[in-house]
């Protein structure tokens, strides 16, 4: 057997809610119980689901055909730890973040927070717990969800201005309104 690597794939999403995570990750498993694959999670966005599997890639193509008995593949991203550039990677998942591609904005800006210091670094921390929020949201855990921002609120707290392009008095407000009302909604950074 080849070694597994680790893909996202990207499934359209018609009808699904966040709610319905663990029915699509239990029907993926079905569909694909004949292949020897790991699927670690899905999580369930506006317009996509993501089912984040480990496969060898000998099996893609296959793993990739079932699948669409579930949503049309729109994008298959193997991940691979990628050192980037702190600007590039702090656009990146920026960019990552507002097409609620959480889990990798929060993969992106780890590599960001390991080398930072002070202030900066409690800024990236809050900005990773949002992220990570936001993909226990995905997954339907409202609970966690919020749990999670409100840590997020406290390594924000005392923090203000632009940080590179997000404008974390606007980031704030929108965690806080979202932990005093417990709605969650999407929003950019």
């Amino acid at each position: 057997m080849s070694p597994l690597s680790r893909y996202i794939v990207y499934l359209e999403n018609k009808k699904y809610l966040p709610q319905d995570a663990n029915s699509i990750l239990y029907l993926s498993r079905n569909i694909l119980r004949e292949y020897k694959i790991i699927i670690r999670d899905v999580r369930v966005a506006s317009c996509f689901l993501e089912i984040d599997v480990s496969i060898p890639s000998l099996e893609l193509e296959k793993v990739k055909s079932k699948l669409t008995q579930i949503g049309s593949v729109m994008e298959i991203d193997r991940i691979v730890e990628t050192a980037l550039e702190k600007k590039v990677s702090l656009k990146l998942a920026r960019q990552l973040f507002n097409n609620e591609k959480y889990w990798k904005t929060h993969e992106v800006l780890e590599g960001v927070w390991k080398h930072a210091r002070g202030d900066e670094r409690s800024l990236l921390n809050g900005i990773i717990l949002v992220a990570a929020a936001l993909v226990h949201y995905q997954k339907g855990e409202h609970a966690i969800c919020i749990s999670i921002m409100k840590r997020a609120l406290d390594k924000l707290k005392g923090l203000s201005g632009h940080y590179y392009e997000i404008d974390v008095d606007i980031l704030r407000t929108r965690i806080m309104s979202i932990v005093n009302s417990t709605e969650i909604s999407r929003f950019n950074i």
